[in-house]
């Protein structure tokens, strides 16, 4: 046990009951079947990731691919890890009778412009060569440039290719192959009317599968999630991956918060969209050499310049420092909102980003051996344990949180029914104070939290010392 890095200030700790499993949150795997080269290989991870805590396999787009998973050649066909549907179907029995959600990733957003099934004229502005689909982005220098990924924009506004969507790619899936969960790619860019039928129908088909919106991005938060709302979707991302000390996403949480009425969100501690957690703490441990690089010029700098391919080339001290504040982060997301979402390899400290044209079981290869996924199982048993924890809340993010700095951060988060929590971490290199926030001081009584169970904090300090490297984790209720 990581009993180290837990605040405890020698109190006496009490073994809590996890709460049932219905009422817990979401706990999703991000995994690219690029990085197995066979589905026993598959199976082998997956089988460690129910161990780790995990509930949700969320599998990136498993068709046909043309020259990427999100490039779609062949909706009706599976990509050549199953090879046939049988397989297919197989694989998510074996998950279901591991107790986890199966969940596929669909983009009905775009496809190959030669994608075999789909008709000509289901693409937007098909007379005139089609759009190409793609975003704005910042390139490692800052410039705002255009990334088009290679597919065509498809119209879902389409009556007739939502019927599509919904005889040929997900009613059979649903019926027969075991899948429960559907994750909506690029939800932001669907036609909301489109998006709702496709919703509703799945449900009167089957109940029990429920939908995850994607409405990641730079953008307000509120303007991308606007179309899954619409559509009735059952849960979305947050987006506090994206907050570095700004104002407007802990703003735009809170709008969504309201909008959808408290539906569950997912904070994202990493995901195939996303730098990957041990990059990112490296960023930080050498904040001196990386200070106002955005993510691009990061991954320019480490992987281009000096090579840096995996944290088994870092000295023992670099590797041990990068991987507590690894830990840190994690606290940090798990505790934060109804679910949490990590990208396969992140509990092995993968550090280049997911490349999904490229990366494979050789990248896979690189992760290395530590104590952090025993870290992680340890925070989401904390996480299992309290309501608190699995639930929607307003959440206000205090201290460094900017990609550079270290020191004290974390956030208090309310629920309406009244219950509080802060979470705090120090990511600095000295003892820190932490000062007790007045909703929590005006609790009825305090508990202090770690992986043995929970503790009562006496006399309700004003302040409470943090020592470097150190989680602690307090709720509250009036």
């Amino acid at each position: 046990m990581s009993t180290d890095m837990f605040y405890s200030d020698k109190l006496s700790f009490e073994r809590v009951a996890l709460l049932p499993e219905q009422q817990r949150g979401r706990i999703y795997a991000d995994v690219p079947l690029n990085f197995f080269a066979s589905l026993d290989d598959l199976k082998t991870y997956v089988v460690g990731l129910k161990s780790l805590g995990v509930n949700v396999l969320l599998i990136l787009p498993h068709f046909l691919p043309s020259f990427s998973a999100y490039v779609v050649k062949n909706y009706e066909q599976p990509c050549a890890l199953f090879g046939t549907w049988e397989k297919f179907a197989e694989f998510m029995l074996f998950v279901k009778e591991l107790g986890m959600d199966r969940m596929i990733d669909i983009p009905f957003n775009h496809a190959d412009w030669q994608a075999e099934n789909l008709k000509r004229e289901w693409f937007k502005n098909h007379a005139d060569g089609g759009i190409e689909a793609g975003a704005d982005d910042e390139d490692a220098d800052r410039n705002r440039v255009r990334i088009n990924w290679g597919a065509y924009i498809l119209d879902n506004g389409n009556r007739e290719l939502q019927d599509y969507w919904l005889e040929k790619v997900i009613f059979p899936h649903v019926d027969s192959m075991h899948v429960n969960a559907i994750r909506i790619d690029a939800a932001w860019g669907l036609d909301p009317a489109g998006l709702k039928r496709l919703v509703q129908e799945t449900r009167k088909r089957n109940k029990q599968v429920w939908f995850l919106a994607e409405n990641l991005g730079m953008a307000k938060l509120i303007k991308l999630a606007e179309s899954g709302i619409a559509a009735g979707a059952d849960r979305f991302f947050n987006n506090m991956y994206w907050y570095s000390g700004g104002l407007y996403i802990p703003t735009d949480i809170y709008t969504l918060y309201k909008r959808s009425k408290g539906l569950p969100t997912c904070t994202i501690y990493s995901s195939h969209d996303t730098l990957m957690p041990a990059m990112k703490a490296c960023a930080r441990q050498r904040s001196a050499d990386v200070k106002g690089l955005n993510d691009k010029a990061i991954v320019r700098k480490f992987v281009d310049q000096e090579k840096l391919h995996s944290l088994a080339q870092l000295s023992e001290k670099d590797r041990q420092a990068v991987i507590t504040h690894m830990k840190l982060d994690f606290a940090l997301a798990a505790l934060m909102s109804s679910d949490l979402m990590f990208a396969a390899g992140s509990e092995t400290g993968l550090f280049e980003r997911i490349d999904v044209l490229r990366s494979g079981p050789a990248e896979f290869a690189r992760g290395i051996d530590s104590d952090l996924p025993a870290f992680m199982s340890e925070i989401l048993q904390i996480k299992a344990a309290a309501r608190i924890f699995n639930c929607e809340g307003v959440v206000i993010p205090f201290g460094s949180w900017q990609p550079d700095k270290t020191g004290v951060r974390g956030y208090v988060k309310s629920t309406a029914a009244g219950q509080h929590a802060m979470v705090v971490v120090n990511n600095g290199r000295q003892t820190a104070t932490v000062a007790m926030p007045k909703r929590l001081k005006n609790a009825a009584k305090l508990m202090v939290h770690r992986p043995e169970g929970a503790a009562v904090l006496p006399g309700k300090p004003a302040h409470l010392t943090l020592a470097a490297g150190q989680v602690l984790i307090i709720t509250g209720e009036r």
